[in-house]
């Protein structure tokens, strides 16, 4: 009896090390870079604790007319290089017209580096502008 019960408590201990990892290795991170990037739509760059270049970068890319609060946008990690960590967001708005036919897409990306500086806290180290915002036909 006290191994089976043992062997349950090691099991559940292990699920939520499981749990645990994935959401401080990839759930955390990209909730981190969603608020800056919400906040950087909304032309709040100067509260975000970010090295000014970035800021800069960020600027450019949300500074554009294209720039609406309507872009949707996603973002996942590249898995390019495990030991720099790299979320690209995809940016894009889809304008219809009244046939409910695309009239034009808004699309761009940013390309952002992370730091992991411990188990609980990311840093960006780096944010790159892949493709500015355009307008596709």
């Amino acid at each position: 009896m006290k191994i089976r019960y043992l062997l349950q408590s090691l099991v559940v201990l292990l699920l939520l090390l499981i749990a645990a990892n994935y959401y401080f290795s990839d759930r955390l991170p990209k909730a981190m870079v969603n608020r800056v990037i919400q906040e950087s739509m909304e032309g709040g760059l100067s509260d975000l604790a970010i090295r000014s270049q970035d800021k800069e970068t960020l600027q450019r890319f949300f500074g554009s007319e294209l720039a609406t609060k309507d872009l949707d946008y996603s973002g996942d990690f590249t898995r390019a290089n495990p030991d720099l960590p790299e979320l690209l967001y995809i940016f894009e708005h889809i304008d219809y017209d009244q046939n409910n036919s695309i009239r034009q897409m808004i699309t761009g990306n940013l390309a952002i580096q992370m730091t992991r500086q411990s188990f609980f806290k990311w840093k960006i180290k780096q944010v790159r502008i892949i493709n500015e915002l355009q307008i596709n036909q």
